[in-house]
């Protein structure tokens, strides 16, 4: 190809020209993820108490939706809880997330960490064969993107379950976390490549009725793309940050203030 140079780049694992700070943001995401992943294994496996407090009325957000109180299921294993039948669902969503994929393969598989920077001997033997094997799976995106929308919508009924107090209406702190919580899962969700498709990528215009509230989520989701890792970092911090308020409340080490509307 004409003008076509290939890029000096030094060999060997972590080998580079660069002088800045390049391992910084592999190896923050690599710790961040690998700190979510350990404490949602320990919370659901080892620590699952602690889940809700006021029966029920603020659910951490790890557990929800609680599908097993929800749906009245009592006869099930002592050791089941409700994030090992729903925890598949944003897991899978998260993970074959366009943004998730460019994550792992810079802070796990070093396939490279960073650009300009040499990957492990390993992988230039293996090579890339695209979403092939076991990466296969990444495909299945978009109907993720379907079941993550069912969860997103139970999360708002959580979010409208903590605003009852034994008949009456009101708003408590856990009001707020679980709704913040809701409102960064849903940017999250929106400024998806999988959702901006769905409302309006495969329209060739837009123009009047369906089509024009079609075009103008589809730009509203667009503008709010662009900022994708914002909310998926924001909006995964904020289950975590939920969580461990839902337990804190549970455990009485904090209270839970609140205000009654009437």
């Amino acid at each position: 190809m004409r003008g076509y140079q290939r890029l000096p780049l030094v060999k060997g694992f972590g080998k580079t020209q660069r002088i800045d700070d390049w391992w910084n943001q592999p190896l923050i995401m690599a710790a961040a993820l690998g700190f979510a992943l350990l404490y949602t294994l320990i919370r659901v496996a080892v620590l699952d108490g602690s889940i809700h407090y006021e029966d029920h009325r603020v659910t951490s957000p790890i557990f929800s939706p609680d599908v097993l109180h929800i749906f009245h299921v009592t006869n099930h294993p002592g050791w089941m809880n409700s994030a090992m039948l729903i925890l598949w669902i944003p897991f899978g969503f998260r993970g074959t997330c366009y943004y998730m994929r460019k994550v792992y393969h810079r802070s796990f598989f070093q396939n490279p960490s960073a650009c300009m920077v040499s990957k492990p001997d390993i992988n230039h033997t293996l090579g890339y064969s695209g979403e092939r094997g076991i990466f296969i799976f990444n495909n299945l995106h978009r109907y993720m993107l379907y079941l993550a929308i069912i969860i997103l919508s139970m999360k708002y009924y959580d979010v409208v379950h903590t605003m009852q107090f034994s008949g009456s209406w009101g708003l408590s702190v856990g009001t707020f976390v679980l709704a913040i919580e809701s409102f960064l899962l849903t940017m999250y969700v929106i400024s998806c490549h999988a959702f901006r498709h769905l409302v309006g990528g495969s329209l060739k215009q837009w123009r009047g009725g369906a089509s024009s509230i079609a075009g103008r989520i589809f730009r509203f989701s667009s503008r709010h793309n662009v900022h994708h890792n914002l909310w998926f970092w924001t909006s995964l911090a904020m289950v975590f940050l939920g969580d461990l308020f839902v337990m804190a409340v549970a455990e009485g080490l904090i209270s839970d203030p609140r205000f009654i509307l009437g």
